[in-house]
């Protein structure tokens, strides 16, 4: 077990020169005024012992294990790439480039023997608290000290807001009660109807809810990767399986339990701190303060689950058949929205370059590949192959007349079932990959960008959402079939201050395409710029000529997006910044394209936050 005790420098490889600290900047260990080994040594027995000292995960794989990890290198070596791993170790996430890729095992993107293994870009100290009230203590403390204060939950995070250069971190992961209550009403109401909800607390992972869940007939909005935890993902928003039924997950809270960098735990319903109550169910985690439970709505289990497999491809590898494949694939995506609104949900996988045949490996003849290839799974409830078959073979006619060995793109269709909820998610579901370098791209696609723009320009649009800096390499991109009828009709007192753009979305496009390759640029700081430059010019514009006015879904976007505020928060990030400035007055809570982010400036070289010159504060 990792203890405050454990004696390791604090700053291993840093300058011994002080600096001093300036309201400017939040606090580091370069600077004068940064706690003393007493000051937190006091905070650890205020919080009961629950303050550990951040010890990266692969220490071991250094010379001479410099923080003394008691996990061997043989083991993170072999566990890097399990998300899973990096959720039950304090420190890690699963995107290291966002921790400047310092103390990596060997041969793990990214790696490098120039770049070491110091502390240096992670979190100095981890609160691994037990109650509440020592998370609020501990927020509080390091708030009045300048300190950057970020929070854990999985770690689970494209966007690296897990994880923070000189922070406290709060880990989240023993707040992990699950019950289910058939007779609930919010606190401290004595005029409401009784529900039948779970309450979760936010370290828990989506599996075992959805375990206990299923164990009792009912089904809880997840995504579909077990390993996610309640936090993040809920208050962004949360896509998964049901959502096109049920709604997001941030529609199913009833209830949070919330703490504070001003030292308070509150409750947060429709009854009490309301402003609070709206801002976490689809406003950004990480920002406004830590949840540490969540009182949710769940539904009935579906009886049966209908799986259909559509493929579409180019037949030939001839310049006619691959510029078919992108026409039949336009077309395709605008029936969606009717397949959508007639039950239908799902995720598809569209691939280009040397990435389709990991797809399709018949693909592989076709070389060079300059056409597109998408594989589309749908699924439907309480219903029956013969249903859903119905539904998409008119498609399939549509596309392609005949869908004869002669026609230049391949259509393909088959359909399965299953007899419950369980056995259909064990067949989606894995745990998420880790240990990669990757930046997207996102955008969330309505009935008027997927029917009513012209053919042709979805066309235009589809090849440069597909575009790849190396164009024989080329990409991959998943569109989830997330929106629709589920989210469409939530009523207004559970929507919250999620994007208004999902009101009217049905897809959600994730693409990729810009290489992230740290050791290749110099540095992680140098790949993630490049990166986002590479998106400012050409995925974001066409986004917003596509799409003008819609946004994204805030945990799988462009966190270096400068148009972050319209596209993640709509026309509530107003509302938000004075809910922020309230629980989080002296912004020690920061998160890339968080609310008030633009107003400060994190260097991933150095891992000082500072305010941008010139720039005001969000209160």
């Amino acid at each position: 077990m990792r203890s405050f005790l454990f004696l390791t420098p604090a700053l291993a490889g840093a300058s011994a020169i002080l600096y001093q600290s300036t309201p400017s900047c939040k606090s580091t260990p370069l600077d004068s005024l940064w706690p003393s080994e007493d000051d937190w040594a006091s905070l650890n027995t205020t919080i009961k012992g629950s303050l550990l000292r951040t010890i990266p995960a692969a220490s071991a794989c250094w010379h001479g294990n410099p923080f003394g990890s008691t996990i061997s290198c043989e083991t993170a070596t072999d566990k890097w790439f399990n998300g899973t791993w990096h959720s039950q170790q304090p420190e890690s996430i699963d995107y290291q480039i966002y921790a400047n890729n310092t103390c990596l095992p060997k041969d793990t993107a990214g790696y490098s023997a120039e770049r070491g293994c110091s502390i240096r870009a992670f979190p100095q100290f981890i609160v691994n608290a037990t109650e509440e009230a020592h998370v609020a203590y501990a927020m509080k403390w390091a708030s009045d000290r300048d300190i950057r204060v970020v929070v854990k939950g999985t770690g689970h995070d494209l966007n690296g807001r897990s994880s923070g250069a000189y922070a406290l971190a709060i880990w989240t992961r023993n707040f992990n009660d699950i019950k289910r209550d058939t007779a609930w009403t919010p606190l401290n109401s004595n005029d409401s109807t009784a529900e039948d909800v779970f309450v979760v607390g936010s370290g828990q992972q989506w599996g075992n809810v959805l375990s206990l869940a299923m164990s009792q007939g009912r089904v809880v909005t997840t995504g579909q990767d077990p390993s996610v935890g309640l936090g993040g993902y809920i208050q962004g928003g949360g896509h998964g399986p049901l959502s096109r039924t049920y709604g997001l997950a941030s529609n199913q809270v009833l209830q949070l339990t919330v703490a504070t960098a001003t030292g308070k735990v509150l409750i947060a319903n429709a009854m009490q701190n309301q402003d609070l109550f709206w801002a976490l169910r689809g406003g950004g985690p990480g920002q406004y303060g830590v949840v540490t439970e969540y009182v949710i709505k769940h539904y009935p289990a579906p009886s049966n689950v209908t799986l259909g497999i559509l493929g579409i491809k180019p037949r030939f590898s001839t310049n006619v058949s691959h510029e078919a494949s992108w026409t039949t694939a336009a077309a395709f995506l605008g029936h969606l929205p009717d397949l959508m609104d007639a039950q239908l949900a799902g995720a598809a996988t569209v691939s280009t370059g040397n990435a389709a045949p990991k797809f399709f490996p018949d693909l592989a003849s076709q070389q060079p590949f300059h056409g597109v290839a998408l594989n589309q799974v749908f699924w439907a409830f309480n219903t029956t192959p013969a249903a859903v078959e119905a539904l998409l073979r008119p498609v399939i006619a549509e596309l392609n007349p005949g869908n004869s060995s002669n026609s230049s793109v391949a259509i393909s269709l088959s359909i399965s079932t299953f007899d419950n909820y369980t056995a259909f998610f064990s067949v989606i579901s894995g745990d998420n990959a880790a240990g990669g370098e990757s930046v997207t791209s996102s955008r969330l696609l309505g009935r008027r960008e997927l029917v009513d723009t012209p053919q042709l320009d979805i066309v235009r649009y589809l090849k440069i959402a597909m575009a790849s800096q190396n164009s024989t390499e080329g990409t991959y991109a998943t569109i989830g079939l997330q929106g629709g009828p589920g989210v469409r009709n939530t009523h207004e007192e559970r929507w919250g201050a999620l994007l208004p753009a999902w009101r009217t979305a049905y897809l959600h496009f994730i693409s990729t395409g810009a290489t992230s390759d740290s050791v290749a640029a110099g540095s992680p700081k140098k790949a993630l710029g490049d990166a986002a430059k590479w998106y400012e010019e050409t995925r974001e514009p066409m986004w917003r000529k596509w799409a003008p006015g819609s946004g994204a879904y805030m945990n799988e976007a462009n966190p270096f997006n400068k148009n972050f505020a319209e596209d993640y928060y709509g026309e509530g990030y107003e509302r938000l910044r004075s809910i922020k400035a309230k629980y989080d007055p002296k912004e020690s809570l920061f998160v890339l394209a968080g609310v008030g982010s633009d107003a400060w400036e994190y260097d991933l070289d150095t891992g000082r936050l500072c305010r941008v010159q010139n720039s005001t504060t969000t209160a």
